[in-house]
């Protein structure tokens, strides 16, 4: 394994008061990289300097319009396309001490990966929002484990590629490099490349990271439309195949269980203004129950819970109500998506 050249890639836009406590967890790792690129884009602050600190590459991006994915990818071309690995990460997230080994364990034991990416929880933060997101990331990690460790998609936040893989995305499709710069969530594109050319993806569940989450509601809102969108314009773009039948099935399912809240919702103002019979409201009450036990006991798997964390989710109407705020937000995100074909940042 220590023969294996493995390149870190970190992108990195306005991040100095956290570029360094990514770089330590980097070069804290049990089995480190070969080496470590910082690709600063369009930086205006320290970012480039605090890096240059470290045994690390720093290098400035020319004339990149498009962001993370154009970071990466001239990141990629002029340091890692003979790279046997490639790992890609946040600049706002930092690594468990044995986070790229167990990546790296994840690809070696299983020739059809294509990647392997981490499992991720919100950093130390304040405020509803983090807290809501804590529970949120927390609840993604039990279905991530419930369904084998399959995922969606390949998170950005850190995820270990082939670099051979890599290579063949850059052939196929035919750009540059194998982030596709017209995308808006280039970690989702690149990994419905990579199941398009038969490959899977997974979490590797020893492999666990901590990253940044928006700190208002307003951000999230943001952050949560553009990772929508960008979702549905994948889908639309690339239609019903073997690599977006899975997601485009959840699109539907999303749409009905929309239907059942709206159901639920007319349910108990029925029970309201209408007066119901006990027997008829207890009935509703099951569905309820069941939801109180999950909730509660996923909060209690939280690392560095508080007895806030706890009542937040025994009170169910919070985390309700901020599952209606990200529906809403998925809603809003189809409906942009279908309407017009212009992409927005």
């Amino acid at each position: 394994m220590s023969a294996l050249r493995v390149l870190v890639i970190v992108p990195a836009h306005n991040e100095a008061e956290q570029i360094a406590e990514t770089i330590e967890s980097l070069l804290e790792q049990t089995l480190p990289p070969t080496s470590i690129v910082v690709a600063c884009d369009n930086c205006t602050d320290d970012t480039a300097a605090i890096a240059a600190r470290y045994p690390v590459t720093v290098m400035e991006t020319v004339d990149n319009t498009a962001r993370k994915s154009g970071a990466m990818n001239q990141a990629w071309l002029a340091h890692g396309q003979g790279a046997d690995f490639v790992l890609t990460m946040d600049a706002d997230t930092t690594l468990a001490t044995d986070t790229l080994e167990h990546l790296l364990v994840g690809l070696l034991d299983h020739r059809s990966r294509a990647a392997v990416c981490a499992r991720y929880w919100a950093k130390e933060g304040t405020g509803l929002a983090w807290r809501l997101q804590r529970l949120e990331y927390a609840r993604y990690d039990d279905t991530r484990e419930l369904r084998g460790w399959r995922v969606q998609v390949a998170s950005g936040a850190a995820s270990l590629y082939r670099g051979s893989v890599l290579r063949s995305v850059v052939a196929k499709f035919d750009r540059p490099g194998p982030w596709d710069e017209h995308s808006l969530i280039e970690d989702y594109g690149l990994t419905l490349d990579m199941k398009t050319l038969g490959y899977e993806v997974r979490a590797a569940q020893g492999a666990t990271v901590l990253t940044d989450t928006p700190a208002t509601f307003k951000q999230l809102w943001q952050q949560r439309l553009r990772w929508g969108r960008g979702g549905v314009d994948e889908c639309r773009k690339r239609g019903w195949t073997p690599a977006t039948r899975r997601d485009l099935l959840a699109y539907v399912l999303f749409g009905f269980g929309l239907c059942m809240r709206l159901l639920w919702v007319v349910y108990v103002v029925l029970i309201i203004v209408l007066a119901a019979g006990f027997a008829f409201s207890l009935l509703g009450l099951i569905p309820i129950a069941v939801m109180w036990v999950e909730r509660v006991t996923s909060a209690w798997r939280v690392p560095g819970r508080s007895w806030v964390d706890v009542t937040i989710a025994g009170t169910v109407l919070v985390e309700d109500a901020y599952g209606m705020f990200l529906e809403t937000c998925t809603s809003v995100s189809i409906f942009k998506s279908l309407r017009s074909s212009q992409q927005v940042w």
